[in-house]
């Protein structure tokens, strides 16, 4: 990140009071220097998230979210850090520069592309509204009767129609947009007879960014014509790309935006979405008929980690969420798969049945890896040995991904119950490792993690009392020669600096500087309860021992090592005089006398 980025971030951070901005979505209640308020990112009833005014920044003791004001904003918008930048920038009447590239005027033609593009998208999106309600819409206007959809469901999704090939051109036309603005915008293409509207005869629902601004479109054709797609989507442009689009996420996020959102529920297509939302489950989004994807991904988390597939049940549909789990899974989601009877679609389900039904799916709905074991045993036949092993050796390697054995245990039952192979038989294939072995390896493992832990936490509550300015803190004790993290080394020197320089040091700056959501250490230093100690100086004194002790502990092992191997008389002597001096200063305990 440049400095002159950071400097910026700098006065925005200091233009939006974290305390401010957080009153806007959070009732806050002031307790001395800090506030208050029931964390709006999980269901409670008694507030424990509090808002430091001093460092400007916040954390939840409940559900473990933290951050400064932009990342806020990130959440509670559910949008990405430049979005959340332009929001606050918007909010102060900052103007955001572009510190990427030196191309200026190459950054003011994108600039100036884009928002003309998404101003003809949003003119086109209201006109293509309007033809709905024409007589020329017919076709239209029988298809939404059929599928029982209401002013409501049209309204909420902005759907509209395309007449035919030149009625939106003209219209645009008129308006002052020239063809080549369409054409950047996806709206029309050049065919021999000049430019026509790529989405003629369509019903139309248009596609959201994180602003609500309309980015482009999914188009479904209403006739039986089989030599044209069922859907059409907008070629990719300046502001859309369908691998990062996900259909009824604006809704979702509106929603998020009133009541907490628990999970997401996915769907297959743009009516189910729409059906869905018709019978209460708000939460429904669909992605545009392709490959599910890590972008997608990472637009869902911003919303829940808790997903619902509720595909169509067909082969196809099953197929698709088979590969959907996965994507999922990798992303650290949970992950429960709906089962639709008779390969139905969820629009089908609920007309057929009700969503009181509907509901009972979703809340009856299986684990992935449940799913994924009926989804490998759906088509083997069991009386062939090849087909059963073959079955077993897939079943079994989804469950390595798992940590916990207790787990394992749970899921090998149910491989158990599909292909009759005894239970105790799966585990000697699961677990074929040397059993002995293992233990003596996880035995010497869980020593040295504690002792790891033990130090790391020393470290921890170090940093974070020199972060803090806590008067007991001996800055010139060096505790660089002590930190093997090159995170802990790099925060060491920023406070360090701070210190020498006699510079205030905002806590909130560090989220300037650090990837938080991949470095959980972090997370406790800026968090440290200080209260849990007792008396802190003396923890402190016992946190800077700890540390000197295990690296004289380390260095007199290798020295005895070294002492083994050493043949040389004189070489042995001094070696046994350092290892002397090492176990004089750890029977002394004596700070003083560690160089």
């Amino acid at each position: 990140m440049a400095q002159d980025f950071k400097s910026w971030l700098e006065e925005l951070k200091n233009r939006c009071d974290i305390v401010s901005v957080m009153s806007k979505y959070c009732h806050l209640v002031q307790k001395g220097r800090s506030y208050w308020t029931c964390c709006p990112f999980h269901m409670e009833k008694t507030p424990s998230m509090c808002i430091y005014d001093y460092e400007q920044t916040y954390h939840c003791y409940g559900c473990k979210e933290h951050g400064d004001v932009i990342k806020f904003v990130q959440k509670i918008e559910s949008c990405d850090f430049m979005q959340a930048v332009e929001l606050l920038a918007k909010s102060v009447g900052m103007e955001v520069p572009n510190f990427s590239t030196t191309d200026s005027n190459g950054i003011e033609k994108r600039k100036k592309d884009k928002d003309i593009v998404l101003e003809i998208l949003n003119v086109a999106k209201n006109h293509y509204i309007e033809n709905l309600y024409k007589p020329e819409a017919r076709l239209a206007q029988e298809y939404i009767k059929k599928r029982l959809l209401t002013k409501r469901e049209l309204d909420d999704f902005g759907i509209g129609y395309s007449i035919d090939y030149n009625e939106m051109p003209n219209y645009l036309k008129n308006k002052g947009y020239t063809f080549e603005q369409m054409a950047m915008a996806g709206l029309v293409e050049k065919g021999d007879r000049g430019y026509y509207d790529v989405f003629a005869h369509r019903l139309m629902f248009p596609l959201f960014n994180v602003y609500n601004e309309c980015i482009g479109f999914s188009a479904r054709i209403l006739t039986d014509d089989k030599s044209k797609a069922k859907y059409r989507n907008t070629s990719q442009t300046i502001v859309f790309d369908k691998s990062n689009t996900i259909f009824g996420l604006n809704l979702v996020r509106a929603l998020k935006a009133k009541q907490p959102v628990d999970k997401i529920i996915i769907v297959e297509g743009q009516m189910d979405v729409i059906a869905m939302h018709k019978a209460g489950f708000k939460n429904t989004v669909a992605c545009l008929g392709t490959a599910f994807t890590q972008k997608h991904a990472k637009q869902l988390k911003l919303i829940s980690t808790n997903i619902t597939l509720c595909l169509d049940g067909d082969s196809a549909g099953l197929n698709a969420a088979n590969k959907v789990v996965d994507v999922l899974a990798q992303e650290g989601f949970t992950v429960r798969v709906v089962k639709l009877p008779n390969g139905n679609d969820p629009d089908e389900f609920i007309k057929d049945n009700s969503k009181d039904k509907m509901q009972q799916l979703i809340d009856s709905a299986v684990d992935y890896i449940d799913f994924q074991i009926d989804f490998l045993a759906r088509n083997v036949n069991f009386e062939k040995s090849d087909e059963k092993a073959k079955f077993v050796r897939s079943a079994l390697k989804l469950l390595e991904k798992l940590d916990s054995n207790s787990e394992k245990q749970i899921y090998l039952r149910h491989i158990k119950n599909k292909s009759g192979v005894p239970i105790d038989i799966l585990q000697q294939d699961l677990f074929k490792r040397n059993v002995v072995s293992n233990k003596t390896i996880d035995s010497t493992a869980e020593e040295i993690s504690t002792q790891e832990n033990g130090t790391n936490r020393a470290i921890k509550f170090i940093l974070s009392s020199m972060l803090y300015k806590k008067e007991y803190v001996d800055y010139n004790f060096n505790l660089k020669k002590y930190l093997k993290n090159d995170t802990y080394i790099k925060l060491y020197d920023l406070i360090m600096l701070k210190h020498s320089q006699d510079k205030s040091f905002k806590v909130s700056s560090l989220y300037d500087e650090f990837d938080f959501d991949s470095e959980p250490n972090l997370v406790d230093i800026v968090n440290y309860n200080f209260e849990n100690n007792g008396n802190n100086k003396k923890y402190y004194e016992e946190c800077l021992w700890n540390i000197v002790e295990k690296e004289l502990k380390t260095k007199q092992a290798m020295l005895n090592e070294q002492f083994l191997k050493e043949k040389d008389s004189d070489n042995r002597k001094k070696i046994l005089l350092e290892i002397s001096n090492i176990t004089k200063k750890l029977k002394s305990k004596n700070m003083e006398d560690i160089d």
